[in-house]
């Protein structure tokens, strides 16, 4: 059962590298801070030269906040982008490449040392 869930990991990380070839970029994000115990980390690795998409990983390190605001940078500000949970197909977010940067989008984690990566995919290409 273990090993249905890593291969699942893996085939989406590899479905991802092959859509987004995200493994040649990466983004701090803002209002992030390096890996710290009391803190959220959270990083981007969103092709900026295609500006396609890419993906997001959201880590909460036992901060008291439950909630996070993540703001992208890289993508184009007059497009329309998708943002899903890893390995999903549920749309949580539509919005422009301009709202995600000076918006940004809610991430909640209720357990103190929780994660969760995300998909960006540009609508439409």
């Amino acid at each position: 059962e273990e090993r249905k869930v890593i291969k699942s990991w893996v085939d989406w990380l590899r479905k991802m590298q092959d859509k987004y070839d995200f493994m040649m970029f990466r983004q701090d994000l803002p209002g992030f801070k390096v890996p710290a115990e009391g803190y959220w980390d959270g990083w981007a690795r969103i092709n900026t030269e295609t500006q396609e998409g890419g993906i997001i990983g959201i880590f909460r390190q036992g901060s008291v906040e439950t909630e996070k605001t993540v703001k992208i940078r890289g993508l184009d500000n007059g497009k329309l982008y998708t943002v899903k949970k890893a390995r999903g197909e549920e749309i949580l977010y539509k919005l422009t490449g301009k709202e995600l940067l000076n918006d940004g989008f809610k991430v909640n984690l209720y357990k103190k040392y929780d994660g969760e990566l995300f998909e960006v995919e540009l609508i439409g290409k």
